[in-house]
């Protein structure tokens, strides 16, 4: 009768097995039948604590083995082991976050295909340090993109600002309304103040003829307030795109932390934080289609969280918006405009 290859292990002593195998020295395959039978019998015996595969001979070709083992048998263990073999991976009550210093780092799980935003403005985007390229030519009448836009208050605004710069100016009255004011003043030019600057600015071509005449810097800053809101609204609309694709591997924004420098005294270090989606899913996925391909199929050769999904998973993308949210557009102007006016 053919004695099967595990009886030969039943009279040795198992510390000698683990030591066996820790120095590659154990064919499990042969021995076990696989690892999973080889990781159980170790674990009723109390001997898993044994196995480091960091430190074994050939940990490579087991140790995605080993971790599914610890994933479906000993959870604990599990998150003991799989964040530290990822740089950019901290667990926390019950919680799995990625934790880089530069969030551009997340560009890396863009496409950067002839389509899409490229992944490095996106990593500008994403680190605050981008080099957008803005439109010049957002609008090309300010009266009805601007001014027809404005609140209550900044009409208000305006029409102060009317009325300072107009002050002791000689008004030729060239449209219908300044001929009305002065007829009702009774003056050859009309005067403008606080009683009718209102009309002024509801009345385009009066408005614009002010601004051709005695308000010369007017509507250069109602061009670059319209300019600087299509701009930003433009940009916070890609900023938009861009997190609507990382949600697929994160959960909201994250936030800035600071942690202590790892070898500067009295320094301060921000990292950007932020939960992660299905960690132990794409983990276990990625494990269960490398188990045995070697060292480059592991976990601790990839080294960051970011990687593995860049080398793994499916790329994200962002195609450039032909234009931005107008509401922004409209918001922007109403909060920019007292900077300017």
């Amino acid at each position: 009768m053919k004695i099967a290859p595990f009886f030969v292990f039943i009279h040795m002593d198992f510390n000698d097995i683990v030591e066996k195998f820790n120095n590659g020295d154990l064919d499990v395959e042969k021995y076990f039948n696989d690892y999973e039978t080889f990781f159980s019998i170790l674990k009723k015996r109390g001997l898993m604590s044994e196995i480091d595969p960091n430190n074994a001979t050939d940990g490579d070709q087991w140790q995605n083995d080993y971790l599914l083992w610890l994933y479906h048998n000993d959870k604990t263990a599990f998150n003991r082991w799989v964040p530290p073999l990822l740089n950019d991976v901290v667990f926390k009550d019950g919680v799995y976050y990625l934790d880089v210093v530069d969030r551009g780092e997340l560009s890396k799980l863009f496409c950067d295909g002839r389509n899409d935003i490229s992944r490095s403005t996106i990593e500008g985007i994403l680190s605050g340090e981008s080099d957008w390229d803005p439109y010049w030519d957002t609008t090309d009448d300010v009266y009805r993109d601007v001014v027809e836009e404005l609140n209550e208050d900044n009409l208000k605004l305006l029409g102060e600002y009317i009325v300072s710069n107009l002050e002791g100016k000689e008004i030729e009255p060239e449209t219908e309304l300044l001929s009305d004011i002065a007829t009702s003043q009774g003056t050859e030019n009309p005067i403008i103040n606080y009683e009718n600057v209102a009309q002024i600015i509801r009345d385009e071509e009066t408005l614009k003829y002010l601004w051709d005449t005695g308000l010369p810097e007017l509507h250069g800053e109602l061009y670059s307030i319209h300019s600087q809101s299509y701009n930003n609204a433009y940009e916070d609309t890609v900023w938009e795109e861009v997190w609507n694709e990382l949600s697929t591997y994160f959960i909201g924004h994250g936030e800035w932390v600071s942690r202590p420098h790892r070898y500067k005294k009295d320094t301060e270090v921000q990292h950007f934080v932020i939960p992660i989606v299905n960690f132990e899913s794409y983990i276990v996925k990625f494990l269960e289609d490398n188990k045995g391909g070697g060292n480059y199929g592991t976990l601790e050769y990839w080294g960051s969280y970011v990687d593995v999904l860049k080398e793994w998973a499916d790329c994200l993308g962002v195609r450039s918006p032909d234009y931005p949210d107008f509401q922004k557009v409209d918001k922007n102007i109403n909060e920019l405009f007292p900077e300017y006016i």
